[in-house]
């Protein structure tokens, strides 16, 4: 295969090998409905899904699973039609909707769900208490009579630096490139974070700004107490383990307490 470079890249392709991992999302939120619920999940909504990879996902793992993915942005679901449920088999194309809709509106389609997923931060474009109580609520009337939000956050004294954060990617057949995530300016008035990400490839110049983001970046506590404002009759926070290196195992549990890290990854877990 050829190098990967600036001209011949796909970004949604390089967002996905860099920033997703559809197979230990889609691990985690089906165990963990199981749990809650005793009984396994079947309609699943990917609210902001972009390119719908966890929704295809998901689809998937069982003959009798079905998803509904809402994004705005046309061209997003466009490339997911066309790279993520096109290399799906006819039958399970058939189980799985993308839908160019605002996710306070999901209309009949993405109502009576088992679980909604609102995954990557993607619902920290919504900045004020109002709007994300507002989001909350739609989800939970939405959500069927037992069902279940699961988002993911991060937190972390870092969370609010402006700082560069650089991974090497493997991308298959002896391809590599680096993943940027850069956090460019950050109000303490507003807890508004500008945030970018970048490619860096072994040849060739870098595709900056490959996707750009504006976001609140909310902790919690404030989390937590909008969910309950909303509705929700209960939240969790599921915190990674430490694998005695100075990582994370993988392995995401349920927490009342967490460290004083300087970077995490949490699940955010309401039940209705």
């Amino acid at each position: 295969m050829p190098q990967l470079t600036r001209k011949n890249a796909d970004r949604f392709f390089l967002y996905i090998q860099s920033v997703q991992s559809p197979e230990h999302e889609i691990d985690f939120v089906t165990a963990q409905f199981k749990k809650l619920r005793k009984r396994p999940m079947r309609l699943v909504r990917e609210d902001f899904c972009g390119t719908a990879i966890s929704a295809c996902e998901f689809v998937k793992r069982h003959a009798d699973n079905r998803a509904v993915a809402l994004d705005l942005h046309k061209p997003t679901l466009d490339w997911g039609k066309r790279n993520n449920v096109g290399k799906m088999s006819e039958e399970q194309q058939g189980r799985i909707a993308l839908l160019a809709r605002n996710v306070l509106t999901p209309g009949k389609e993405g109502t009576g769900v088992d679980a909604v997923l609102a995954m990557n931060f993607s619902y920290w474009i919504f900045m004020t208490r109002a709007e994300m109580i507002r989001y909350f609520r739609s989800v939970r009337e939405t959500l069927g009579p037992d069902g279940v939000l699961f988002m993911d956050t991060h937190g972390g004294y870092e969370a609010t630096k402006v700082m560069e954060e650089r991974r090497k990617i493997y991308a298959g057949g002896g391809r590599w490139f680096k993943y940027v995530w850069e956090q460019v300016d950050f109000d303490p008035i507003t807890n508004r974070c500008e945030c970018r990400i970048h490619f860096e490839f072994e040849k060739g110049p870098a595709w900056k700004d490959a996707f750009k983001y504006a976001w609140r970046v909310w902790s919690l506590p404030e989390l937590r107490e909008m969910l309950a404002d909303a509705g929700f009759k209960r939240s969790t926070v599921y915190l990674e383990g430490d694998n005695g290196k100075g990582g994370g195992d993988g392995i995401f549990r349920p927490r009342v307490k967490g460290d004083t890290d300087a970077s995490f990854i949490a699940y955010l877990v309401a039940e209705k």
